[in-house]
């Protein structure tokens, strides 16, 4: 299973930018728990904590698209030693905001402006993949690969800031995820032999067009599986606290990243036959049936036995979506169409946050899990209904 992903690292500078990438990705996972912990802490508020968390994300989910295409222009440096700077000194306000006890619009601003200039690491990532292998099958087996390295991040991530906020302090936890980012973005940016070049300002290719139809239904139903998996994790926070045990929520979320990375290493090991929309439809229909047991659980146990059952669908689905952007759009146009899928997974965590945090504080955990799990089977119909129609009909590699 793992000989394609050996094969993948033996690439020139294959293995500094994958690694690379995954500290530069670590915030995704760090700055919205970390965020949701240090508030609910020193406000007693889930409910501010899921709407401070989802504003960062939402700005992301804003200039993400601008980022794409700045980089399909000018090259990803730039922008990734420009973005990562800002991030950092942002988050560090928003940790002084919270101390200070600034007012919440204060809060909102500084993790507005966090959340939107924090470089899109993953897209670049696999764009420098698509600028090594070219397209097919290779690049599939990369894509898995960078499903893989989420779950790292998402397995360690929250580890990581449950075990600073409960052993050492929030605010450490949250200026944790702003350190790696910055260690992450410089060491990316410092590799230009893997950075793919840009068109320049005269190069007319920017003209080649994208299937934007295609594209708005992959970022619907991103947008879906992102109100699922943030509004999952807010709960996730709240129901180990009212357990007694606040510092397993980040073991419980890393069981499952764990189940999915398992699952992304076993999917990239695959050559797929059938298409990508079906794959694309069987994922977000596994997801919700999987999910639907979490208003039910009784204990941590449970709890991360059924979310590690969750997990085993997550990156498959999401490679999913990735593949078809890969076979959907012209090669010149990727980075920035990656990053529209992007932006309706971000788009939909935001919300997932902030329902998510408000249910718990009208009905308390368990029953609050009925929002993921509404969400879930809600993408599940949307993909089932929409994968059918929106297929463009010029398609730019095959698997």
């Amino acid at each position: 299973m793992l000989k394609p992903y050996v094969h993948l690292m033996r690439r020139p500078g294959a293995r500094a930018f994958f690694v690379a990438g995954i500290v530069g990705r670590m915030p995704i996972s760090m700055i919205g728990l970390g965020i949701v912990i240090l508030i609910a802490r020193e406000t007693d508020s889930y409910g501010l904590a899921g709407a401070v968390s989802g504003v960062a994300v939402v700005a992301g989910a804003l200039t993400g698209p601008i980022q794409g295409r700045l980089v399909d222009r000018f090259g990803q440096r730039l922008l990734l030693l420009v973005g990562t700077v800002l991030c950092t000194i942002a988050l560090a306000g928003l940790l002084l905001a919270v101390r200070a006890d600034a007012p919440t619009w204060v809060m909102y601003a500084v993790s507005f402006v966090a959340g939107g200039t924090r470089p899109q690491v993953g897209s670049f990532v696999r764009a420098r993949w698509t600028h090594l292998l070219g397209r097919g099958r290779a690049l599939q087996t990369a894509f898995a690969l960078e499903a893989v390295g989420d779950e790292v991040v998402f397995i360690v991530g929250p580890v990581l800031v449950t075990a600073l906020a409960t052993q050492v302090s929030p605010y450490a936890a949250l200026a944790s995820a702003g350190v790696l980012g910055l260690g992450g973005g410089i060491w990316l940016a410092a590799l230009r032999a893997s950075d793919p070049p840009g068109r320049g300002r005269s190069d007319g290719r920017e003209k080649a067009p994208l299937p934007w139809l295609s594209l708005l239904l992959l970022s619907i139903i991103g947008l879906g599986l992102g109100a699922t998996l943030g509004s999952a994790e807010v709960v996730t926070v709240a129901f180990t606290a009212e357990e007694g045990q606040p510092g397993m929520s980040g073991v419980v979320l890393a069981v499952w990243a764990l189940g999915s990375l398992l699952a992304g290493l076993w999917y990239g090991s695959v050559h797929w036959r059938a298409p990508v929309e079906r794959r694309l439809l069987i994922g977000t229909i596994a997801l919700a049936i999987t999910l639907a047991p979490l208003p039910w659980v009784g204990n941590i146990v449970a709890l991360g036995a059924v979310l590690f059952g969750a997990g085993l669908t997550i990156a498959p689905t999401l490679v999913a979506v990735t593949a078809c952007v890969e076979e959907w759009v012209p090669p010149q146009r990727l980075t920035e169409a990656i990053t529209w899928t992007v932006t309706g997974l971000l788009l939909g965590v935001a919300p997932g946050n902030a329902a998510a945090g408000h249910a718990v504080d009208i009905w308390g955990a368990s029953t609050a899990y009925w929002v993921p799990v509404t969400i879930g089977i809600s993408c599940a119909l949307i993909a089932s209904v929409s994968v059918t129609f929106a297929r463009p009909r010029t398609r730019f590699a095959h698997n």
